[in-house]
């Protein structure tokens, strides 16, 4: 167990992890220090059981605490490192899975969401067909309530205006989560887009996914109905980027280019 007297090696390499980003040659070496002999496959085996596990999250050969587990149980843990990014900055990753891309999404937004100054969180997607597959829908319900529990306003336009689209806006929309639905050429259909303050996050799809997205949405089918096709994709291995960029310019302008349809409150 966690900070226990008697912890497994999984403890020992979570708590390790919990005290920032690392490698798993530096997990290795750390550990080696004081217990030694211990080899480099028991570490990694160990590491890709916390992966899996949804403890930990692995970006390239990077190896960081996922912010969803981290929250659960906050109350047990040590502060999470913040992200740190001077303007100009960026940094970006490749995910095969795009579960993984989703779940990586998360644990630096809430991370960035601590940055925040201003109270706003805007959101661009093509189509949000991530808010309803089967094991991420409960960690996305928690995340799109915490707005009105936290009293943060966030401002979510998608790129259509189909049924399913509609579906997503009158079923989340609320006081403190506006959503406007319109499609802006100017946006790439691949780009799944978060701007935090002078802060901004692309997730990008393939071409090919989100051409077959746009597809099953413009079949003006319910969502209930494009689910089954919708899961199937999500499970399919592609290649997909996360992109995190510390830009006040692009930022000032992607939210003046997103604000046209919302209510700011004073």
């Amino acid at each position: 167990m966690l900070y226990s007297a008697r912890r497994s090696l999984e403890d020992r390499v979570t708590e390790l992890v919990m005290s920032g980003p690392t490698s798993i040659k530096k997990l290795h070496a750390q550990l080696q220090a004081v217990d030694s002999p211990l080899s480099l496959r028991a570490v990694y085996k160990a590491a890709n059981q916390l992966v899996d596990s949804g403890v930990l999250l692995k970006a390239g050969k990077i190896l960081r605490i996922n912010e969803e587990w981290a929250r659960a149980i906050r109350k047990h843990l040590a502060p999470v490192v913040s992200l740190k990014l001077a303007a100009g900055e960026r940094m970006t990753h490749s995910f095969t899975s795009i579960a993984h891309l989703d779940a990586f999404w998360t644990t630096i937004a809430f991370q960035l969401e601590e940055l925040e100054k201003d109270g706003q969180i805007f959101f661009y997607n093509p189509h949000n067909f991530w808010a309803y597959i089967p094991e991420r829908r409960e960690q996305e319900n928690a995340y799109y309530s915490h707005f009105t529990d936290s009293k943060l306003h966030a401002f979510f336009t998608l790129g259509g205006e189909s049924a399913a689209d509609l579906e997503f806006k009158r079923s989340h929309q609320n006081q403190y989560l506006q959503i406007d639905t319109r499609n802006i050429p100017s946006l790439p259909r691949t780009d799944h887009i978060t701007i935090m303050g002078d802060f901004i996050i692309t997730v990008r799809i393939p071409k090919v996914l989100s051409a077959r997205i746009d597809e099953l949405y413009s079949s003006g089918n319910s969502i209930s109905e494009l689910l089954p096709i919708l899961i199937k994709l999500y499970r399919t291995t592609f290649s997909s980027r996360f992109v995190l960029e510390h830009n006040p310019t692009k930022a000032k302008k992607l939210k003046k280019m997103l604000s046209t349809n919302f209510y700011f409150p004073r």
